[in-house]
């Protein structure tokens, strides 16, 4: 369209895609950008809610979105245009037909029309990945939000006029803060790059991981907005961090306890009789792994192996969280601990199982609404999550045995002897 020139830095990256006939860079570069929605003024304002800006080409129904204010006045002159910013992501969540077609920068050289089915196919990656914080969101459930941000990066905005600094430790780092309505200090956080574009356009920032944020939070009197102004919003109180950061401190101490009690068992067994110091411990015979695979016939349920030094954490303490490889569970009677480690990869150096193990303790929960669908297919996955509700905890025995110790009791926050 003459006169049009590209106003954001995501508009000269997708017109460079253009001029380099650079379809994949075009695609990347308009999921991660922000989308802009023409609605009425009174649904801008929150008074009604947002109607899908339709126009009929061909006799088909296209969805109108623009990467820009001026990409709109552009694309719809000589109109006064309000609009809601979206992302693609949330378009293909929300998607009303498969018959409709999406229009974006229509009219303009950045423009390009998707299909459903393209759409779909487009955002599935981001779809997937921000699955558990879109459902805990939904929910409006805490623990499942913490639990989704332990495992992300998460993106700070940083204020311009601070400190050059980006070190969170660093007293002169430059937090940037702004009151909500109360009045209260809050800080923007965004679990994502294009999430902090959607909401705040092109900005300074800094990537961190939810352990550097906890360690490091400024102030409990502040609040946490997650992807404020996007359909990902939530908050969480300062108080919150301060529990996610007892537990990551609780996680690690555990962990770092266990390595030291295994370690000091291997040493005791090596060399608790001083003559046999330098003489090779026989271990049995490799167990062979020709096993049938997983059964068939049995229900999809996943699985987690938990080092013997938590066994007491959960029965005793009623812990609720679970870090390690989720897998699918094979069946009855298809595994035991040295099959389940060699096919998991958790033997050698450094790790708490070992080919003699006489048992190994798992935890094992059927699938829910909000569970990833990859975890039950594949390659096992390294995750961190919030114990479900129901979920059992079994001692599998190196003669096959599968014994049922304890089912847990969310709202109890307990484990029930089986």
């Amino acid at each position: 369209m003459t006169g049009w020139q590209p106003t954001t830095a995501a508009e000269r990256a997708l017109l460079t895609a253009v001029e380099a006939d650079d379809r994949e860079g075009f695609l990347t570069e308009l999921v991660a950008g922000p989308l802009l929605l023409p609605v009425s003024p009174a649904a801008a304002a929150g008074r009604e809610p947002m109607a899908w800006p339709t126009a009929q080409h061909e006799g088909v129904t296209h969805v109108l979105g623009y990467t820009s204010p001026a990409a709109i006045a552009a694309g719809m002159p000589g109109r006064s245009v309000s609009y809601q910013v979206s992302g693609l992501v949330d378009i293909a969540v929300e998607w009303p037909d498969d018959e409709w077609l999406l229009a974006i920068n229509a009219g303009l050289p950045i423009g390009i029309r998707l299909t459903a089915e393209e759409l779909r196919a487009l955002t599935a990656p981001v779809v997937e990945a921000e699955r558990p914080l879109r459902e805990a969101v939904r929910r409006q459930d805490p623990n499942a939000l913490m639990s989704a941000l332990l495992r992300a990066e998460l993106v700070l905005p940083v204020d311009p006029a601070g400190s050059a600094t980006r070190d969170l430790s660093d007293p002169e780092f430059p937090w940037w803060t702004f009151p909500d309505e109360r009045g209260r200090a809050s800080l923007p956080v965004f679990s994502s790059e294009a999430r902090l574009r959607q909401a705040l356009g092109d900005r300074d920032l800094v990537v961190v991981s939810s352990l550097q944020l906890t360690d490091h939070w400024p102030d409990l009197s502040w609040q946490l907005l997650l992807n404020p102004e996007t359909p990902l919003a939530a908050a969480l109180p300062g108080e919150a961090l301060l529990t996610l950061r007892d537990w990551l401190g609780e996680l690690r101490q555990v962990i770092s306890e266990a390595a030291e009690q295994e370690q000091l068992r291997r040493d005791t067994a090596r060399y608790a009789d001083p003559s046999t110091v330098g003489v090779p411990v026989h271990r049995p015979a490799p167990e062979s792994t020709d096993d049938d695979g997983p059964d068939p016939a049995a229900p999809l349920l996943l699985q987690l192996v938990i080092p013997h030094r938590y066994l007491t954490s959960y029965l005793d303490d009623g812990y609720d969280r679970a870090a390690g490889l989720v897998h699918a569970w094979h069946g009855p009677g298809r595994d035991t601990p040295t099959r389940l480690y060699r096919r998991l990869g958790l033997l050698g150096e450094g790790s708490p199982f070992e080919e003699s193990d006489e048992w190994v303790a798992v935890l094992r929960w059927p699938p829910g609404e909000a569970t990833p669908e990859a975890w039950g297919q594949g390659q096992p996955r390294m995750e961190s999550l919030v114990v479900p509700d129901g979920t059992e905890l079994h001692c599998l025995h190196a003669d096959g045995r599968d014994e049922l110790l304890a089912r847990f009791d969310a709202t109890g926050r307990r484990w029930s002897p089986a």
